[in-house]
């Protein structure tokens, strides 16, 4: 509908600077990827435009970034809308740890959907990560806690270099199975997810 189109081209325009009239041409592909995935025109629109301006991808390029997404996430078991609202809204997370046009953000956002969190969770994990002290400090202490040795040098050398999904990866290996956390006590429980950041 017309509120669509609208809608697309006042978010591409206004809040990405991208020119009117550009914006107008770019509302069928957004309005095209809205339905694909499943979300608003807004939140389409959004993506599009942070992907733009933030990554240095083309109007083409973003959108084919998202539709890779797409493929991405159903290959992963994982609805992507979820996923791509997930970008969407996690526009400072994509800022500060987006690289390759923003792949790996997709990437993470999936494998944060995969363990039932959201890309905010992750970046949250990796900023702890890189808070090098608090990392190391609340490491030892988790180790102690709960009688086995963590160590989470492998996933800070990852969220150093933006590669978040690799260090979240890195994180689920070092906190062993369900069924070992729940053999653990209330304290060590607290204590393992300090050590990574998250209540």
């Amino acid at each position: 509908e017309f509120t669509d189109v609208a809608t697309s081209a006042q978010t591409l325009s206004n809040n990405f600077g991208i020119a009117f009239e550009d914006s107008i041409g770019l509302g069928r592909e957004t309005l095209k990827l809205s339905k694909t995935l499943g979300m608003s025109t807004e939140e389409a629109a959004t993506l599009v435009g942070f992907l733009t301006t933030t990554q240095g991808l083309s109007q083409t390029g973003a959108i084919e970034l998202a539709k890779q997404a797409e493929s991405l996430a159903v290959a992963n078991n994982v609805a992507p809308a979820s996923v791509m609202e997930d970008v969407a809204t996690n526009t400072a997370a994509f800022a500060k740890f987006g690289q390759d046009g923003g792949e790996n953000i997709i990437r993470a956002a999936i494998q944060a959907k995969k363990l039932g969190m959201n890309l905010n969770d992750v970046a949250g994990i990796a900023e702890n990560l890189l808070d090098f002290q608090s990392s190391l400090q609340s490491e030892m202490e988790a180790s102690v806690m709960i009688g086995r040795q963590l160590n989470f040098q492998k996933a800070r050398e990852l969220a150093f270099n933006n590669d978040i999904e690799g260090a979240m990866s890195e994180i689920v290996d070092q906190l062993g199975s369900e069924e070992e956390f729940n053999k653990l006590n209330a304290l060590q429980r607290d204590s393992l997810a300090k050590s990574i950041g998250v209540s």
